[in-house]
């Protein structure tokens, strides 16, 4: 008796189960936001590319932390699984599997671990009836390393006044804790490596850039409808400009 109590107690420390139980416990679960998109610019590459540069930012402005753990069974696995961890009201969490997407190393300039496809990048003319046309550009960037750099709304419930998560792993890494806290928000500068839509053969004119988070719905959060933002801009050579109707 005295060994099958012990590992119950193991198995709820492991699980992350609290001694309240847990009918008593909801959910605190993140919401992400897409932030208004800033500092457009346009980039005549060394190697023919033209680009189109600007700033995004991931807000989190539920009640609890988006919080994802990266695992790798061994230094020569390239990638890791990835789950999100949900915590809850009664001081306890819950793991959720996230298998559409994965952990990697690098590939950007960065010397640190990304989630592969947590953002999308879009280009489409827009018209003068305000429909937008066909694709016409899509990000460069697919991997993103998330972590409280940047202040959001510190007077939200549960915010942390100072930041939590820091970064993203070394190459040596089995096990990366990552996330944005409460209130906080992960910024991509415009100037940060692939952070940029190739549009090579746009013709001049009024273009809607549209950035999507978390586009396929991979993580747990209190909403959907509020992930994606865009900004309407105007294209003239090399120089881009935000367009308002």
């Amino acid at each position: 008796m005295k060994h099958l109590l012990a590992a119950i107690v193991a198995v709820l420390l492991i699980t992350g189960f609290s001694a309240t139980p847990s009918q008593a416990a909801t959910d605190l679960l993140p919401d992400l936001r897409t932030r208004k998109l800033t500092d457009f610019r346009i980039e005549n590459a060394s190697n023919g590319e033209k680009r189109l540069r600007f700033t995004t930012q991931i807000a989190n402005a539920g009640p609890g932390a988006f919080e994802v753990r990266m695992d790798r069974p061994s230094t020569t696995t390239a990638q890791m699984t990835v789950i999100q961890r949900i915590y809850n009201t009664a001081g306890g969490w819950r793991w959720v599997q996230v298998p559409g997407t994965h952990g990697f190393w690098g590939g950007d300039g960065h010397n640190h671990w990304h989630v592969y496809k947590l953002q999308r990048f879009e280009i489409r003319k827009l018209y003068a009836d305000g429909s937008e046309g066909t694709l016409a550009g899509s990000g460069a960037k697919v991997g993103f390393c998330f972590f409280d750099n940047t202040t959001y709304n510190l007077s939200l419930a549960n915010a942390p006044q100072s930041p939590y998560y820091k970064g993203c792993g070394t190459s040596t890494s089995l096990r990366v804790k990552t996330g944005i806290s409460v209130g906080w928000a992960d910024k991509y500068g415009a100037g940060l490596p692939y952070q940029w839509i190739k549009i090579n053969g746009l013709a001049d004119g009024i273009y809607r850039v549209r950035v999507r988070t978390d586009p396929q719905n991979w993580f747990v959060e209190t909403s959907n409808t509020n992930n994606n933002t865009y900004s309407d801009i105007k294209i003239t050579g090399s120089t881009v400009v935000k367009y308002y109707s």
